[in-house]
Formats: structure tokens, C-alpha cells, sequence
């Protein structure tokens, strides 16, 4: 293995660090998110409680006032019956007065069932606030360890960082752009080996993606310092020295 593969097998190798580094941050990112998605959707879960409530309490005060109202005339009936004068208008307003209070006791028993279910929204609601609460202190321990993690993983990133810029340096720009696309790709992993199928005969396949690989490719990566590329996955391929002499 020529120079060139050989120092980007060494980038590879940092390649692979920092990658390693990001898919952990993104890990955490993810959770930070995903928690934060969580307290949107129990907020929204909130106020349609809050919404249900407020309904249920408006209709809870309309009938209670209609209670009132013919509380109000069932004294009246009352009162209308000292004045009777007839035994006919006695017995109508006595009639009036039980339709009225029937209708009233109807009204009482719907408000009190109202109150019930109201109880019962406010309960929810009293859940959900706990469930927010809890949410809301899971996204501050998330976001802290995100913070935590980055704030210990950056020394090693810019170390890694550096190291990276230096290796890069000193390879063939054609052959880094194709190290960065892979890499980009790949989440880092932008070479992979070519491998001997069987221990017996001489098929051999990338490492990456098991698409065989001709014998040309495997005789040019054993004797010459080029970049070649896997045809389907785009990994830039190499031959260990074991693989080589075993071939030979």
C-alpha cells in the first residue's frame, strides 16, 4: 500500500474519532428534542383542558342562573296563592308552581352532574400540569448533559480537529475531496478494505458493502498508490498486506 492510502487510512482513523464524537452529540441533541416535543404536546393536551373547563363552568353558570331565576318564581307562585281567590286559580297556580319546581329540581340534578364532570376535567388537568412539570425539568437535565458533553468533548474535538487538518495537508486534493464526500456519506467511515470471500479461490468483495470486486482492482490496490472507489457504496478501497502476501 502506497503513501497516499496508507495516510488516508491514518485519516480514516481520526475521521472515525470525530465522527464518533458528532453521532454522540447528536444522540443527546435528539433527546433534548424529543423531550421538548413531549412538553409541546402536553401543553397542547392543557389547554384544550383549560378549554373544556372553562366551557363546562360557563354552562354550569347559565343553568345555575336559570336555578335562580325560577327559584325566584316558585316564591312568586307562593305568594300568589295567599291571594288566591277561587279554588280554579288556586289550583292553577298551585299547578304552575310544581311544573316549576319539578323543572328546577331537573335543572339542580344536570348541574350537579356539570360539576362532576367539571371536577373531573380539573383532575386531568391538575395530571397534566404534573406531567409538564416533569417533562419541563426532563429537558433541563437533557439540555445539561448536552452541555456537559460538550463542554468535555471539545478539547478532544479540536485536538482531533487539528490532527485531521495536519494528515490532510499533505494528501493529494483530488484524493481528499473523495475522502470528505465519502466520509460525508458514510458518517465517517469513508474506506473500507477489500476482502477475500473464501479461504479458497480468489474472489474477493468490499468490505463495506459486499459488492465483489474484480481481480484488476485487487491486483491494482496490491501494486499501485491510487484511489479507487467501490462501485456501489463510494468507499474508497485498500488491501490489508496480510491479504496481499496471501494472495501472492
Amino acid at each position: 500500500m502506497g503513501s497516499t492510502l496508507n495516510e488516508l487510512r491514518r485519516l480514516q482513523e481520526v475521521e472515525l474519532q470525530l465522527a464518533a464524537i458528532r453521532r454522540n452529540r447528536e444522540g443527546k441533541l435528539r433527546r433534548v428534542e424529543v423531550q421538548k416535543t413531549r412538553v409541546r404536546q402536553i401543553e397542547a393536551r392543557l389547554e384544550e383542558n383549560r378549554k373544556s373547563a372553562r366551557a363546562q363552568q360557563m354552562k354550569i353558570d347559565e343553568l345555575s342562573l336559570d336555578v335562580v331565576g325560577r327559584e325566584d318564581s316558585v316564591d312568586k307562585h307562593r305568594q300568589a296563592l295567599n291571594k288566591a281567590k277561587t279554588n280554579k286559580e288556586y289550583a292553577a297556580i298551585l299547578t304552575a308552581m310544581n311544573t316549576e319546581k319539578a323543572d328546577t329540581s331537573k335543572l339542580e340534578a344536570t348541574v350537579l352532574e356539570l360539576m362532576d364532570e367539571l371536577n373531573k376535567i380539573k383532575t386531568d388537568g391538575a395530571a397534566l400540569e404534573a406531567d409538564r412539570t416533569k417533562a419541563l425539568a426532563e429537558v433541563d437535565a437533557a439540555e445539561q448533559l448536552l452541555q456537559t458533553y460538550d463542554a468535555q468533548s471539545k478539547s478532544e474535538q479540536d485536538r482531533l480537529t487539528a490532527e485531521r487538518s495536519r494528515i490532510g495537508s499533505g494528501i493529494d486534493p483530488q484524493a481528499m475531496s473523495a475522502f470528505d464526500r465519502t466520509a460525508l456519506r458514510h458518517e465517517g467511515e469513508a474506506m473500507a478494505p477489500v476482502v477475500k470471500l473464501r479461504a479458497k479461490g480468489d474472489e474477493w468483495a468490499c468490505g463495506g458493502c459486499n459488492l465483489k470486486v474484480t481481480l484488476d482492482m485487487v491486483n491494482s490496490l496490491a501494486t499501485r498508490d491510487e484511489v479507487r472507489l467501490c462501485g456501489a457504496c463510494g468507499r474508497i478501497l485498500y488491501i490489508e498486506q496480510a491479504a496481499v502476501k496471501a494472495k501472492a
